[in-house]
């Protein structure tokens, strides 16, 4: 029996743990939102920028990073992330309207570098079974920095418009310095996985020719997804639901994760099942619970929404990166984020434009009804689950 190399579990624990940690605190301002609006006096145009901004400059840095000299580097540019995580979290710490929108474009930096990096580090210890990490990794950081950032709302009261980045800053300088000093004790071993150089490295354009069904999925799930984050909260606050306010994102990530992780079983026994359904009917119960004025119907559409995208996002991504290696799987996870997120980004940019002008609450409903007639028609495409294998 072949030995295992020292350390390897643990190489996979910490470059999936730092991978959590940045998107926990991509997720931090999340429960903030409302805050910025009612005591910073954000309107809807610059609450999307905060979501515009930080999404802009990951898919810049996503680009960037799927190229085969910097994939091939994966250990450095996560480690680096971590510092990058730490600097935009002292500027969102500011409190101000600049240093929040110039936090989140570097949060942007930061994401960009650390999705393929931790995406290559942990399969590179693990192989294929750390293939879904950008996806159910993603939705496991999104629930850790809503939940933790609500918490201290919670607790804090509007002092957590600081105080939530500091303790994110501080995880995060936590997990750098072991995570730096494995790396370093294993980086000959980490050479042989991801170093393989231009000439090894898959050709990723066939590969994203090949799977358009998925791609148009993950673009479709992240949309509904992001749409359901930025807007839903002020959404429901304007209709006067609190409790859906507060309680709606945080179980719409929480359904998303443990679909994620049961997605296995769920294969086996339902494997013709589709997200983009349960996705529709979520949509649909959001819109009816907003004209009832009923809770039951708005917390049941975020659990839907929430379960349908866990399992076509991650569907998708594996769909994407099966048979490759180390490096290409965090060229192609860097790729998918940033097709996925810059799709979303411009339906966001635009629903927010258009509600600066018509209002929040008459351009998210429009947008709700639009996705929900989206993901309907593509139903027909979409990949079944029992496609996703283990």
């Amino acid at each position: 029996m072949q030995a295992t190399p020292p350390g390897q579990k643990l190489q996979a624990l910490l470059g999936g743990g730092a991978f959590i940690l940045l998107l926990a605190g991509t997720n931090t301002p999340t429960p903030l939102l409302p805050v910025y609006r009612e005591v910073l006096g954000f309107s809807p145009l610059t609450m999307t920028l905060t979501y515009i901004s930080y999404v802009g400059a990951l898919v810049a840095v996503l680009f960037v990073a799927a190229s085969p000299a910097i994939a091939s580097r994966a250990p450095l540019m996560l480690v680096l992330s971590l510092g990058l995580a730490c600097a935009a979290d002292l500027l969102l710490g500011t409190g101000q309207a600049p240093g929040i929108l110039a936090g989140r474009a570097l949060q942007g930096l930061s994401g960009g570098l650390g999705t393929g990096a931790a995406a290559a580090v942990v399969v590179a210890a693990i192989g294929a079974g750390g293939r879904a990490l950008s996806a159910t990794g993603n939705l496991a950081g999104a629930i850790l920095g809503t939940s933790a950032s609500e918490l201290v709302l919670q607790l804090t009261g509007t002092r957590a418009i600081t105080l939530s980045f500091h303790i994110h800053a501080l995880a995060c300088i936590a997990l750098s310095l072991p995570l730096a000093l494995l790396l370093m004790r294993r980086r000959a071993l980490n050479r042989q996985s991801i170093h393989t150089g231009t000439a090894n490295l898959d050709p990723v354009s066939p590969i994203l020719r090949v799977n358009w069904r998925p791609l148009l999925t993950g673009c479709l799930t992240w949309s509904a997804l992001s749409s359901a984050i930025v807007f839903l909260p002020s959404y429901f606050a304007d209709h006067g639901m609190p409790l859906v306010q507060a309680l709606g994102i945080p179980l719409l990530l929480l359904a998303s994760l443990i679909v994620q992780l049961a997605s296995p079983r769920m294969a086996q026994l339902w494997p013709q099942l589709s997200g983009l359904l349960s996705i529709a009917l979520g949509l649909a119960a959001i819109l009816i619970a907003a004209a009832t004025g009923q809770d039951l119907p708005g917390l049941a559409g975020f659990v839907l929404i929430g379960a349908g995208a866990g399992g076509a996002y991650r569907l998708s991504l594996i769909l994407l990166t099966q048979g490759t290696g180390a490096a290409t799987q965090g060229r192609l996870a860097s790729l998918y984020a940033a097709i996925t997120y810059g799709v979303t980004a411009s339906v966001v940019l635009l629903a927010g434009a258009v509600a600066q002008r018509a209002g929040l609450v008459p351009v998210t409903t429009l947008l709700l009804a639009v996705t929900l007639l989206g993901c309907l028609a593509a139903l027909p495409l979409a990949p079944r689950l029992g496609r996703s294998g283990p």
